[in-house]
């Protein structure tokens, strides 16, 4: 049943030096005497189940969800679902947050900044082995709710680049993501697959938003760009400059997806962006909804279905939202990592 009530006027936001939106200390007081007042006019009881998020039984439960660069993919669809979930959803409200991508936004669950975020396949596998951005520090609190889309790995470069394959990336100055994305981890892994080390070229550590100034301006001879498509970055670039995206051949496609199990080949259809006119060859992961296992089964099958509910809607936000499909909602999840909410969505829905 859809909601009537809009979003409360005190949930008033700031941003802190992670990056991340918070509540004011003064508004937070307000917020919860707000709260202590409902909560001693109605039979209701306030448990705390995050170090900024409060469920409060029959009145509402707040939940903050990270996305990523405001030019990829996980921030428009993030907002996307945060609205369908706040406003279809009775007793929930969902506010998404822009992060750096799929590291920072398990970091931040980790502290319980975050309950729900977007995240790669393999930095969702990294965290909860313990390994990689995690060695030292797993998160095996961490379940899947579902897989979404491929994340294509595209090399991007201005359309006049002498620049044919990746093997040309050795000693050029290349983009691999903001500190904190999967993008950064992926990059690298896959320049590795290769013999190209991180002394072997000058990796560049900044955001899409970044890259596409950077791009514009020529400051740097390639992008690696790991989002859904079309990626709004590339998108923009290509508006400002001609650009080209370059295809994998087989061999390397062979020797990326051997070393890297974890990505697939993957073609880029024509008309994927303006004026491609040819596929490309390239690879790709998953895109996986995450959040944390303090999630409520009920809750956890009450986010999936209003996805699945609402997936029309979705669908006219981006282009990505037609990959979501149950055939798909459990492909690369770890075993003994999706949500028991979200199995039990799965397995009814498949019925």
């Amino acid at each position: 049943m859809q909601k009537t009530w809009a979003q409360p006027d005190f949930y008033l936001l700031r941003r802190n030096g992670s990056g991340v939106r918070k509540m004011n200390k003064p508004l937070k007081i307000l917020a919860l005497c707000f709260v202590a007042l409902l909560v001693a006019l109605l039979p209701a009881r306030a448990q705390q189940i995050g170090s900024d998020v409060y469920k409060i039984d029959r009145l509402v439960t707040f939940l903050a969800m990270g996305t990523g660069a405001t030019t990829g993919t996980y921030f428009p669809l993030g907002n996307a679902f945060a609205n369908v979930w706040s406003t279809r959803l009775e007793h929930v409200s969902v506010m998404s947050h822009s992060t750096s991508g799929s590291i920072e936004n398990i970091h931040l669950m980790q502290r319980r900044e975050l309950d729900l975020a977007i995240a790669q396949s393999d930095v969702v596998a990294a965290a909860i082995k313990g390994t990689g951005s995690f060695t030292g520090r797993p998160c095996p609190q961490l379940r899947v709710l579902m897989s979404l889309y491929p994340e294509v790995v595209q090399l991007v470069v201005l359309a006049d680049s002498d620049i044919q394959s990746i093997s040309q990336l050795r000693g050029r100055k290349v983009i691999v993501g903001a500190p904190g994305s999967g993008n950064v981890i992926t990059s690298l892994a896959m320049m590795s697959a290769f013999g190209i080390g991180a002394d072997d070229f000058e990796p560049v550590y900044i955001s899409y938003d970044e890259a596409l100034q950077a791009m514009e301006r020529r400051d740097y001879d390639a992008a690696i760009i790991i989002a859904g498509t079309p990626t709004k970055m590339i998108s923009e670039l290509q508006h400002r400059k001609p650009v080209r995206i370059i295809s994998l051949s087989p061999a390397e496609t062979a020797s990326i997806t051997a070393a890297l199990p974890y990505l697939s080949a993957l073609n880029l259809p024509p008309k994927t962006y303006a004026g491609q006119t040819e596929p490309v060859t390239t690879v790709a992961l998953m895109a996986m909804l995450v959040c944390s296992s303090r999630l409520s089964d009920d809750l956890a099958a009450n986010l999936c279905q209003t996805i699945f509910d609402n997936l029309d809607y979705l669908k006219t936000i981006h282009t990505r939202a037609h990959d979501v499909s149950i055939d798909t909602i459990m492909n690369g999840v770890p075993e003994g990592y999706a949500h028991p909410g979200a199995l039990r969505f799965y397995n009814h829905r498949r019925r």
